[in-house]
């Protein structure tokens, strides 16, 4: 059996040769997921994990890799938990003080599947579209932001933060390696938010691979 955490950075490149056939590889989601604004209470886990999920088999197929499929409930709630976890303390870390998964071994122990291999990616996103980029605070109180352009910077749909999420982790050489590998076939990925944080908010991500 097979384990890797990952930081938020990561020194090993992985480099994978993409296939003739990339544009015929899809990223389309649901019209539910393209036009539903992620909400800060009440998310629905399933409607990002599929849309992460279509993000992630865009990359796959683009690097000639078969598609990886749903993991399943347990692995989804542990992600969940250990999301929450993460938003709760303030700690963007593979390792929790939770009894019983406080590692990635145990939390996919704990979802009770069957597994050889496994990896974890993790990471915080705000809630509006303000990440890596210069922009304006128009008014704090009612979250409206702006580029320095003058282009709005809307919250996040599901399908936007699936998509920023993954390319997150696509430009980091170690999450990418997780989420190019032929070993794993089955992928879950929760989100939790943190009301509390600067600039009306911020999700804490994480996604598990097993196979």
């Amino acid at each position: 059996m097979t384990f890797k955490t990952l930081a938020a950075c990561a020194a090993l490149a992985f480099v994978v040769a993409a296939p003739t056939t990339a544009e015929a590889c899809s990223r389309s989601v649901s019209k539910a997921a393209a036009t539903t604004v992620v909400p800060g209470g009440r998310i629905d886990q399933g409607l990002l994990d599929d849309a992460i999920r279509t993000e992630v088999n865009y990359h796959r197929c683009r690097a000639g890799l078969p598609k990886v499929g749903d993991a399943g409930n347990g692995m989804a709630s542990q992600a969940a938990k250990h999301s929450q976890w993460m938003a709760r303390t303030q700690q963007l870390t593979h390792r929790s003080t939770v009894p019983g998964a406080s590692t990635l071994k145990q939390r996919v122990r704990a979802a009770g599947v069957s597994f050889r291999a496994g990896s974890e990616n993790i990471g915080m996103v705000h809630r509006y579209q303000i990440d890596n980029r210069r922009f304006k605070i128009l008014n704090s109180g009612s979250c409206q932001f702006a580029s320095y352009e003058g282009q709005a910077l809307p919250a996040h749909s599901y399908a936007t933060l699936a998509r920023h999420a993954v390319e997150l982790w696509m430009n980091s050489p170690g999450h990418r390696k997780n989420i190019l590998d032929r070993k794993v076939n089955k992928v879950s990925t929760a989100v939790a938010f943190d009301p509390n944080a600067q600039y009306c908010g911020r999700f804490w991500l994480t996604q598990n691979f097993i196979g």
